[in-house]
């Protein structure tokens, strides 16, 4: 299954402009099988105001070359953590996740 890649546009209430944000919903599993997807999401928010949102709702399983895409994703934006949101993760991959280091780096809600 592809990943499923949208632009949103949301209101945001405290600053009262609109924000722009790329979604990315991965699959069950985050592996090295998206790195298109990846790749294509970098390049539209690259130098840009987005924000990069990764649904991680539906994934139960990051393989290490699933880390490693997003360890891409983060370096090839420059952006901080207020830019980078993973949402919905699952308490076992969220812990997972601030083992190996994202907390500093992403948004883990």
């Amino acid at each position: 299954m592809s990943l499923a890649t949208h632009l949103a546009i949301a209101n945001s209430p405290m600053a009262g402009v609109e924000n722009h944000m790329v979604l990315l919903t991965p699959p069950a599993v985050l592996d090295f099988a998206l790195c298109r997807d990846f790749w294509e999401t970098a390049q539209q928010a690259r130098d840009s105001e987005m924000k990069v949102l990764i649904d991680l709702s539906q994934t139960c399983l990051i393989r290490d070359s699933g880390y490693t895409l997003l360890w891409m994703l983060k370096d090839s934006l420059k952006k901080g953590p207020a830019d980078l949101l993973l949402l919905h993760c699952r308490p076992r991959l969220k812990k997972i996740l601030q083992l190996r280091g994202f907390g500093p780096h992403f948004t883990l809600l």
